[in-house]
């Protein structure tokens, strides 16, 4: 039994940050996201999710420190791709909270309850996430005005270095993959996003940016449902950089990408494909030998999602109205899952299933309930107990309000954020967590098929003990003093010294033409780096607009 109890200091930081990821919440829930789909019961999965998230988060994800500190697990989903990235991470803290708020709602749960807990997911999530972020020192994209410069100057001179100047063919094969790639996805992901994550966009000239898009969980992987269908399906994870003119880009706290204009593919004009995962340290060339390579490989990668895309939807057809809430809430539940992984901690039956407290409310929870319930908790912020004060304004609605017409009534007094009161540090009539006696509290049942396929790497595809095993194992220099301490404001000033020019040469050792390199590089001597292989540079390559590539 814990005797943790929160101090001033810490209930402060705790509302700030639940006020802080409320504001953000409520901006993308009305501007950035659509809950709809003909194919799956997005609404009943999604909301029944938040509840499995408040449950049993905390505890799966204790579990993972005794191995990995949060800034671990940042930094190791900073230096590759992985599927802890800006959504996923984002759903960490987010469908807790929103479990939390759905609980008090409904008149089950007090602010203050089961606060340990609390207090452990909302600083966790900021550890990671300042980790994450280290480049740009922004938790959330809104905060950075929606952009995500994720990774650093030596990971991104190889990407800006390496690309191919795209032609025609390369141009067309890029879009393709993104198309194709991208609907393989949300499909994968019963029609989230999910798998998708974009970062940047980054400065490569005055009307040149590259942003790196990732796709992950292409492959066997945690899903059932992908045993068999993606057996055929090469890689996991893929990491496509793409360098366009004239586009502007904008990345939300969802990962996704909007872009000016929509229709921005003919403004593709150079490329690279690279894989990774938690097995890896490092970007590995996919199809990079040459540019006629790179468009062989990426063809031969979209007919390999076409195909796995054909069979995944006789897969889904197969399911009963049930199972397809069941996969949409384990694709949701397993949003921070990643990290068990990177522990070697993973163990799939704590993560596949439906709680039974959940299953308390799957006859409440139709279609039609769960939209009307995500609106009034999470746009409306409505009822007895979504409100605060009668003067309370949410910056978020009252900015909506002072852009709308003069005769519009103002806002109510919703507050999605449930601050947790200050009699806390004097009365502890109040649950520390869900789980008094930690993961042996959840229980609940899957009517899903078992998993029976491997889990997919670079290095192999293993069950889940040889993963685990190959994750506890997993050491790399980058994650180790002195390296891991090196950033670009490190960088700025101590260039020179041999410590920070050797990480830059092992970030190097793939690059096609950045090899052995080091840190002196500026953007003139990759420019001149890749005339001297017969190369345009970026701030010299031209446009290429011939109107749709449909």
């Amino acid at each position: 039994m814990s005797d943790w109890r929160i101090d001033e200091e810490q209930l402060l930081l705790l509302n700030t940050h639940l006020q802080r990821t409320d504001d953000q919440l409520i901006f993308n829930m009305l501007t950035r996201t659509a809950q709809e789909s003909k194919l799956f019961p997005i609404m009943p999965y999604l909301m029944m999710c938040f509840y499995d998230a408040y449950y049993r988060f905390p505890d799966l994800l204790r579990a993972t420190t005794e191995h990995l500190s949060p800034e671990e697990a940042g930094h190791r989903a900073r230096n590759v791709t992985t599927n802890m990235q800006r959504v996923t991470s984002w759903g960490m803290l987010n469908f807790y909270l929103n479990g939390r708020t759905c609980l008090i709602k409904a008149g089950l749960l007090r602010p203050e309850d089961n606060l340990e807990d609390l207090w452990f997911m909302v600083d966790y999530n900021y550890r990671f996430l300042r980790s994450y972020n280290r480049a740009n020192a922004h938790v959330w994209n809104l905060d950075a005005q929606d952009i995500a410069p994720l990774h650093e100057e030596r990971t991104l001179q190889v990407l800006e270095a390496d690309a191919f100047e795209a032609d025609e063919r390369l141009r067309r094969a890029a879009a393709r993959f993104i198309a194709i790639g991208t609907q393989y996805s949300f499909l994968v992901h019963c029609e989230s996003r999910v798998g998708l994550n974009n970062s940047g966009p980054y400065k490569l000239g005055d009307r040149t940016l590259m942003h790196v898009r990732d796709f992950t969980n292409l492959s066997e992987c945690d899903f059932s449902w992908l045993d068999g269908v993606a057996a055929d399906v090469t890689y996991n994870n893929l990491t496509l950089a793409v360098i366009t003119q004239d586009v502007k880009i904008e990345v939300t706290d969802l990962g996704t990408a909007y872009t000016d204009p929509e229709d921005w593919q003919d403004r593709i004009v150079g490329v690279g494909l690279y894989t990774s995962d938690i097995l890896e340290d490092r970007f590995i060339p996919v199809g990079m030998d040459s540019a006629a390579d790179l468009v062989d490989t990426l063809e031969q990668l979209t007919k390999e999602l076409q195909e796995a895309t054909r069979r995944l939807y006789a897969r889904f057809s197969e399911m009963t109205f049930d199972q397809m809430v069941e996969a949409g809430i384990q694709t949701y539940f397993l949003a921070p899952s990643e990290i068990a992984r990177m522990a070697g901690t993973y163990h799939q039956q704590e993560w596949a299933f439906v709680d039974d407290r959940t299953r308390r409310f799957w006859p409440l929870h139709n279609e039609e309930y769960s939209l009307d319930a995500y609106v009034s908790h999470f746009a409306a912020m409505d009822g007895r107990l979504g409100g605060q004060s009668d003067y309370y304004l949410h910056p978020v609605s009252y900015g909506v309000w002072r852009r709308s017409p003069d005769d519009a009534p103002l806002p109510a007094s919703g507050r999605n954020a449930s601050l947790v009161p200050a009699r806390v540090l004097q009365h502890h009539d109040y649950p520390l967590r869900a789980n008094p006696n930690g993961l042996s509290d959840a229980r609940g049942t899957s009517s899903l098929p078992a998993k029976t396929g491997g889990f997919t790497f670079a290095s192999g595809r293993f069950d889940e003990a040889e993963m685990n095993a190959r994750a506890r194992a997993f050491r790399s220099p980058l994650l180790e003093a002195p390296w891991r301490h090196v950033d670009e404001a490190t960088v700025k000033y101590h260039w020179r010294d041999e410590e920070v020019d050797g990480l830059y040469r092992y970030t190097q050792e793939r690059s096609r033409l950045l090899r052995d390199r080091g840190a002196s590089l500026r953007r003139d001597d990759i420019d001149r780096i890749r005339r001297e292989a017969g190369e345009t540079p970026w701030r010299e390559a031209a446009p290429h607009r011939t109107g749709s590539l449909a």
